[in-house]
This record gives structure tokens, C-alpha cells and sequence, in this order.
């Protein structure tokens, strides 16, 4: 078995870009438990960033050269495992889905960690803004349409 050790720039680039990962899913992830998401938060969205980040990585160091565009096999097999763990989130009950949002949010988390380990730090920050925005945004309009119609339904039994 071959070892193979990473210059100290390499190891550098990883760490910073592990650390990125981190702190870019970390908010998403908080959105999600702050919302009462409880079976999916702080742990998994960080946990798919780096994880996403540091097969990405793996990926530049093994395919470089005439094998570059093995890179490509790396994400797709990267993006359908993670589009498999955030399948887990999602929970049918009756004519209820809940969590498809969450299972989207967690597919989108790769994405960031990707484009860190790929140097895209622009759009790995632009990818956890929207993130935010959507989850936020879209969370409020779904909880003031409830409390509308609970309202409506209460007024129009009297």
C-alpha cells in the first residue's frame, strides 16, 4: 500500500477549506434545528459539507493530468450518496410529506462543500446565503398561511 503525504501548502489548502465547509453548512444547519427539524441539524449539514469537501479534494489528488476528468465521476457519485442521505430526512405520514425541504437543503450543503474544496469559495458563500434565504423566508410564509387559516377556520364557524 502506497502512503501518500501532502505538501505543507496542500495540507494547508485542505485544512482551510475543511474549516470553510464547516462554518459555511453550520448556519443551515442551525436554521434547520431552530425550526424544530430535530432528526436533521447542527451535525449532518456540517458533517455532508466537509465530507463532500474532502472527497472532492481526494478527487484532485488521485485524477490530475490526462486522468482530470474522472473528477466528474467523483461528483456524480458524490451528489446521488448525498441525495440518498437527505432522502432520510424526508417523512411520509398519511397524505403529510414533511422534510423535502430539509432533503433539498442537505443536497445543496454538498454543493457548498464542493465548491470550497474546488477553490469557489464565491460561490460556496453565495450557495449558504441562499440558502438561509429560502429556508427562512419560505418558513415564515408557510407559518403565517397556517396561522391564517386557522384564523379563517375559526371565523367562519361562528
Amino acid at each position: 500500500m502506497k502512503f501518500v503525504t501532502l505538501s505543507g501548502h496542500e495540507l494547508l489548502r485542505l485544512v482551510i477549506a475543511i474549516v470553510a465547509s464547516y462554518l459555511l453548512a453550520l448556519p443551515v444547519g442551525w436554521e434547520r434545528k431552530r425550526h424544530s427539524h430535530a432528526y436533521v441539524g447542527l451535525r449532518v449539514f456540517p458533517l455532508v459539507a466537509v465530507g463532500a469537501c474532502v472527497y472532492v479534494f481526494i478527487g484532485q489528488q488521485l485524477f490530475n493530468g490526462e486522468h482530470e476528468r474522472e473528477q466528474s465521476q467523483v461528483l456524480q457519485g458524490l451528489m446521488t450518496g448525498i441525495g440518498f442521505i437527505g432522502a432520510g430526512a424526508i417523512i411520509k405520514h398519511a397524505r403529510d410529506v414533511r422534510g423535502v425541504a430539509t432533503a433539498a437543503a442537505v443536497w445543496t450543503t454538498g454543493a457548498i462543500g464542493a465548491a470550497v474544496a474546488y477553490g469557489y469559495y464565491p460561490v460556496a458563500i453565495t450557495l449558504s446565503v441562499v440558502n438561509l434565504i429560502i429556508l427562512d423566508v419560505t418558513w415564515r410564509l408557510a407559518h403565517r398561511a397556517s396561522e391564517s387559516e386557522a384564523t379563517s377556520d375559526r371565523s367562519g364557524e361562528a
